[in-house]
């Protein structure tokens, strides 16, 4: 048995007996994948029954029933159904060492051969063989699964399995372990949330430290999330602070651990020496035997004391080089992920080691509360505080926008809130101006109307208590006296009167048109232009039409006539005599070459006046000629 050889036949279910060598394993594919699910449904969250329950809705043959089918020895052959698996198998599978690669003998020993009393062996006694066989699960899987079955976990009444977080949370005061609670709180919500196990307790109690179980697998995920982006993204970096902070925890202590290995094995070899030296004091007759027996004892215990420390102290400085090999496995495991969009059941297991809870602070939305995270590896650790990951700003992305689409729900609803109660008091004016309101009614606005003079009253006297008072300020009607006197006045009181003066001469015009306006209106007079076009194109005038005609030519004539007369001795009338008479004559110019060219064009209304301008020209000319004629018979 010393030596690794089997005194037993019977081979684990996972495993068969090679045919080349009895002694030695294989593995049993078929039975292997078994055991493997079995374990990944331990990480998984499942319970034993649970698994047991799967396997056998499954008719996945048990132990003995598969040995039977592939012609191995069967040790328990009397059994009735085939897919009966129980608790007590899967934990037997589930404790087993030599998945992990082990050999393990003495597991039990006899002691009496006569009565062949057996009795289990404890750890110490046992021959363990490590890579003796091959390795069906990984260590970081059995050790993982070892620890979720030592945690006892409770099925919740609401629930159909424990909550995965029990046994991870250890209260940050007590070192205790943290308690999950599902209960229904006063027939209107579940309070699904950790507290401490020694709250209020009779031996020793301590204080809440409630945590509400979503809210903390939000941070784990979170911090799940931040660490595994900063180790894909800046590795280097994370094993230099993972390095100085397992320096800064261990450094100091490994030094001193190899400074009192080297002393202690100094003093050993000194001790061998003094032991030597001593044996020969006794062989030459210099240290009686009684000396020799007790320094001997003394020398030997130090010796053994030397040897204990220097183990421990090796073993210290073993597990900080450990430390920093597990360091890689941590890398392998946030590269081995791709998608954290989810908390699963193995991420949280192969991630996190434990948490510590601290008591919270505040309440309501102000309620801060620190959260310890132990991941699996590496211990404690923080990301920067300054390192942000895409999946945090996404998060914070996502949660402005419900913040907004809160906001706006929240502006809705007060607008709706705003518009009822806004037509209730319409409806309620309404009522009031038709002396429809009751008794009851108008007693109570009388109230409010009276608490509101009150409170406004209040306002004011507080509001002019807490300001200082003011120079007393003249009235406008000072203002325009001191103004209309010709005194001086403050800019300040230049622009109040300023401002009056033009509000009411903003007054008065609006009051001037809103007479206007009601006044009916005048029906509208042709231009003197117009009237003049109609005379000349013989059409009637009225008598008023042809008053203001003529009486518009007499103040042209009188006007020419005296703009003559004072051009005869006045250079500056003369000078704008003959600009008014050029500037005729060029309008005179262009409107008959303005009339030729459109009547050319075949434009009726310009050849009815050239026609007409023809006829004239013909009077005129036959009227000059009669006179004429007449002056020269008169001579």
């Amino acid at each position: 048995m010393e030596k690794g050889l089997r005194c037993s036949g019977a081979v684990p279910y996972g495993y068969l007996a090679s045919k080349e060598d009895k002694g030695e394993w294989v593995i049993d594919e078929e039975a292997a994948a078994v055991v493997r699910r079995i374990f990944q449904m331990v990480m998984d969250g499942q319970s034993v029954n649970g698994i047991a329950r799967t396997l056998r809705a499954e008719q996945i043959p048990i132990p003995s029933e598969h040995w039977k089918r592939i012609g191995c020895p069967v040790r328990a052959s009397s059994y009735r159904d085939p897919y009966a698996w129980s608790a007590t198998t899967l934990g037997y599978i589930l404790k087993r060492p030599e998945y992990l690669g082990r050999k393990v003998l003495g597991k039990t020993i006899c002691e009496n051969y006569k009565t062949k009393s057996t009795r289990r062996t404890a750890l110490e006694e046992q021959f363990v063989f490590e890579g003796a066989v091959p390795a069906i699960i990984d260590e970081e899987t059995w050790h993982n699964v070892q620890r979720l079955r030592e945690t006892t976990r409770r099925t919740p009444k609401r629930s159909s399995a424990p909550n995965r977080l029990t046994g991870l949370l250890y209260c940050a005061d007590c070192g205790a372990k943290l308690t999950h609670h599902n209960s229904l709180v006063q027939g209107k919500y579940i309070d699904d949330a950790f507290t401490c196990s020694r709250y209020r307790g009779i031996v020793q109690e301590c204080t809440i430290h409630y945590v509400p179980t979503q809210k903390l697998e939000a941070a784990i995920l979170s911090a799940i999330q931040r660490i595994s982006w900063y180790v894909r993204n800046n590795e280097q970096e994370f094993v230099q602070r993972v390095r100085e902070a397992s320096s800064l925890r261990q450094e100091e202590a490994v030094k001193d651990c190899r400074k009192q290995i080297v002393q202690a094995r100094k003093r050993h070899a000194d001790l061998d020496g003094l032991v030597k030296k001593l044996y020969e004091a006794n062989a030459t007759g210099k240290l009686p035997d009684k000396h020799f027996s007790r320094l001997l004892a003394e020398y030997d215990e130090e010796q053994a004391t030397l040897e204990a420390s220097m183990t421990e102290w090796q073993k210290m400085i073993d597990n900080w080089n450990a430390d920093r090999v597990r360091m890689t496995e941590f890398i392998d495991l946030a590269k081995r992920y791709t998608d954290f969009s989810e908390l699963t059941t193995p991420m949280l297991n192969e991630f996190i080691e434990k948490i510590v809870v601290h008591e919270g602070s505040g309440r309501g939305k102000q309620r801060r509360q620190r959260l310890d995270f132990y991941f699996k590896f590496i211990g404690a650790f923080e990301v920067p505080a300054d390192v942000v990951t895409p999946m945090e700003q996404e998060a914070e992305r996502r949660q402005q926008e419900e913040q907004a689409e809160k906001e706006e729900h929240s502006k809705a609803l007060a607008q709706a809130r705003y518009e009822k109660r806004k037509q209730e008091r319409r409806e309620f004016t309404a009522r009031k101006r038709a002396d429809l309101l009751t008794t009851e009614e108008q007693a109570e606005e009388e109230r409010r109307l009276e608490r509101n003079r009150a409170y406004q009253k209040k306002q004011r006297d507080k509001k002019k208590a807490t300001q200082p008072e003011k120079p007393r300020k003249r009235s406008l009607e000072e203002l325009a006296k001191l103004d209309r006197a010709g005194a001086n006045l403050t800019p300040e009181e230049a622009g109040r009167l300023a401002a009056y003066k033009q509000r009411k001469a903003e007054a008065v015009k609006r009051c001037r048109e809103k007479q206007k306006a009601a006044q009916p209106p005048k029906p509208q007079q042709r231009t003197l232009k117009e009237l003049a076009e109609c005379a000349e194109a013989g059409l009637p005038l009225t008598p008023e039409e042809a008053e203001r005609l003529e009486a518009h030519r007499n103040r042209k004539k009188e006007a020419l006539q005296d703009l003559k007369a004072r051009a005869e001795t006045d250079p500056a009338a003369a000078a704008e005599l003959a600009q008014q008479r050029a500037q005729q004559s060029e309008a005179v110019k262009k409107s008959r070459q303005k009339m030729y060219a459109d009547a050319a064009a075949g434009d009726p209304e310009a050849q009815a006046r050239y026609e007409r301008f023809l006829a004239t020209r013909r009077e005129n000319y036959h009227r000059k000629k009669q006179a004429e004629a007449k002056a020269a018979q008169a001579s």
